[in-house]
């Protein structure tokens, strides 16, 4: 679990992801918001067609990021409102280490 988007971030690029490269970001015309929900869901703002839409990524363990709901909130009220509804309870699922363990 996370308690900020920067720990996420970090161990992402550690760990070689390129999600919040900047330049990947630039091209794609993406930005992430800054507030992690339930310790792994953030929110992150792109064009889509050109217009602005959001969508719901989830953070893994490893730093890797997971899309939830892609492109299809018209703002971040939306997504934010979808996170607490259906996302809280939501379990994470096991990692590979439970599985190879």
């Amino acid at each position: 679990m996370f308690n900020t988007i920067q720990e996420v971030i970090a161990l992402s690029r550690q760990n070689g992801y390129t999600f919040f490269d900047k330049e990947r970001q630039r091209a794609t015309q993406t930005t992430i918001h800054p507030t992690i929900y339930y310790g792994r869901y953030f929110i992150a703002e792109g064009t889509y067609h050109g217009r602005r839409m959001f969508s719901i990524h989830r953070a893994l363990r490893d730093g890797a990021c997971d899309i939830v709901q892609g492109e299809v909130f018209l703002s971040h009220k939306q997504a934010k409102r979808y996170i607490n509804m259906f996302l809280e309870e939501e379990e994470e699922q096991p990692s590979e280490e439970y599985f190879n363990g």
